[in-house]
């Protein structure tokens, strides 16, 4: 590519690169990257750790787009073959419907110095897991004298109307609402006994938010006491001075994973790639697993310390065997799904 020649319609023209392509190029201080990227801590890690890693090892900007998965997706199927974004940042369902689409491009592992670093769960061919959500339970310490220790805790009348809870448009609400059901005889195509069980709960529900934003600012704000939350979500509160712990339930926690995608279409796949690499270097995880952001790691590399290792996994070989749903059978019931609990359940 000359620099005589726009990017997009370098595209445009029909030059379009190939994935078996993707061997790294010097980038000029004019070449810029655009990704994706999710509110809150993820929006924080790349901007401070990943993003000056990035520029000092290709020379070139990193632009983010903040926006949820669900979204990315949409936006990526309605401007397919021109995409507003290079990297996508997904979770687990919305990987399967970025694949379902064709949107994205497989990762070339086989370039890739760090993708077999990676515990096997995490290796995934459409992009590697950079981290997971880890989900339990979440509580105000100052209000809430004894720490639950399982979701039965949930139904303890003494949290009547202080319960926080996600739509299940989230990842953590679907996740949640799956774990249920599992637990009571349920599965992932199978969420009746998930469904029975949360209708049973409402009299301790405060609040349910529709994304994990507004579910931290309802911890924030003391509007709730106890509610079903992510690990490192609420141990980056807790390091700003928000009365909030966590703990992992007795039957385990639900995980998923977290991945970085290069777009279909994207201007810059080589320094997509590289910019994903960064992410999975041990050196970037280890760096964002520290206070505040306790990002959990996927590279096997990592040594894990601090509330990771009180709260979650003491070891790498752990982490793989954290509770993984099935999210092709989440996404098949997903629809009608998040349709009856706004129907059922929403508040």
């Amino acid at each position: 590519m000359t620099p005589s020649i726009d990017r997009r319609t370098f595209v445009r023209g029909g030059a379009a690169f190939a994935i078996a392509a993707l061997t790294p190029v010097p980038a000029s201080a004019k070449d810029q990257l655009v990704v994706a990227t999710f509110p809150g801590t993820w929006n924080e890690v790349h901007r401070e750790i990943l993003a000056p890693y990035f520029q000092k090892k290709t020379n070139a900007d990193v632009t983010q787009t903040i926006m949820l998965a669900t979204d990315q997706v949409a936006k990526l199927a309605a401007t397919r073959g021109q995409p507003p974004f290079d990297v996508a940042i997904l979770d687990e369902g919305p990987t399967l419907d970025a694949v379902k689409q064709g949107v994205l491009e497989k990762y070339p592992a086989a370039k890739s110095a760090h993708f077999n670093e990676l515990g096997p769960p995490f290796r995934n061919e459409w992009g590697p897991a950079i981290s997971m959500q880890a989900i339990g339970l979440a509580y105000n310490p100052k209000k809430v004298k004894t720490a639950p220790r399982s979701w039965d805790d949930l139904w303890n009348p003494a949290y009547k109307g202080r319960v926080g809870l996600t739509a299940l448009n989230s990842s953590l609400g679907m996740a949640f609402i799956v774990e249920l059901a599992r637990l009571k005889g349920g599965s992932e195509s199978n969420l009746e006994p998930g469904f029975l069980a949360l209708r049973t709960l409402l009299p301790n529900v405060g609040a349910i938010s529709a994304n994990l934003g507004a579910h931290s600012a309802l911890i924030q704000q003391e509007q709730v006491d106890v509610a079903v939350h992510n690990f490192n979500f609420i141990e980056t509160l807790k390091g700003k001075g928000v009365e909030v712990d966590w703990v992992k339930p007795e039957t385990g926690a639900p995980a998923w994973r977290t991945n970085l995608h290069i777009v279909k279409g994207a201007q810059r796949p080589d320094l997509a790639f590289e910019y994903i690499e960064g992410h999975i270097t041990p050196e970037v995880q280890a760096a964002m697993a520290k206070p505040p952001h306790f990002v959990i790691p996927t590279n096997r590399k990592v040594v894990l310390s601090g509330a990771i290792v009180d709260k979650v996994a003491r070891t790498p070989d752990e982490l793989t065997k954290l509770v993984f749903h099935d999210w092709t059978k989440i996404n098949e019931v997903r629809a009608a799904a998040i349709e009856r609990f706004n129907r059922e359940i929403k508040l």
